[in-house]
């Protein structure tokens, strides 16, 4: 009897397919990689962009509210403040108010008085002399 004859099995991929195929997936990656990073930090660049903007204005207004409590603070605030809205003067001064410049005074135009007209004696005629602006006929 003769034995079979056994195939060599070979397997599905030899290994320098393997290493061609893992060679280009990792070549894919690459490419594909640092193409996406920098799309990726756009959006992080404008917000970063806006946040130094915001910061640079809240920095400036910062400066200028510290100007103002410097102000608010002194001899000075308090004083005009006194004379200016408290309506207070220092001793030895005087109170100066300004009166407006009376005007002279011209009598009022009497308008012309208007001629009284007609009173319809009936509603109807009323609606005449609205429709066709003359007076009913008969009258």
């Amino acid at each position: 009897m003769k034995k079979p004859v056994e195939k060599a099995r070979h397997p599905f991929l030899s290994w320098l397919q393997i290493l061609i195929i893992f060679g280009m997936v990792i070549a894919l990656a690459l490419a594909v990689g640092p193409n996406s990073r920098p799309q990726a930090g756009r959006p992080r660049a404008a917000q970063e962009e806006r946040l130094a903007a915001l910061v640079e204005t809240e920095a400036l207004r910062g400066q200028q509210l510290r100007i103002t409590l410097t102000y608010v603070n002194s001899d000075d605030y308090v004083a005009d403040y006194a004379r200016n809205e408290g309506g207070m003067i220092l001793p030895g001064e005087k109170r100066v108010v300004p009166l407006p410049h009376p005007l002279p005074l011209t009598p009022t135009p009497m308008p012309t008085p208007i001629p009284a007209l007609s009173v319809p004696t009936s509603p109807w005629q009323a609606w005449w002399i609205l429709f066709f602006d003359s007076p009913p006929p008969g009258r």
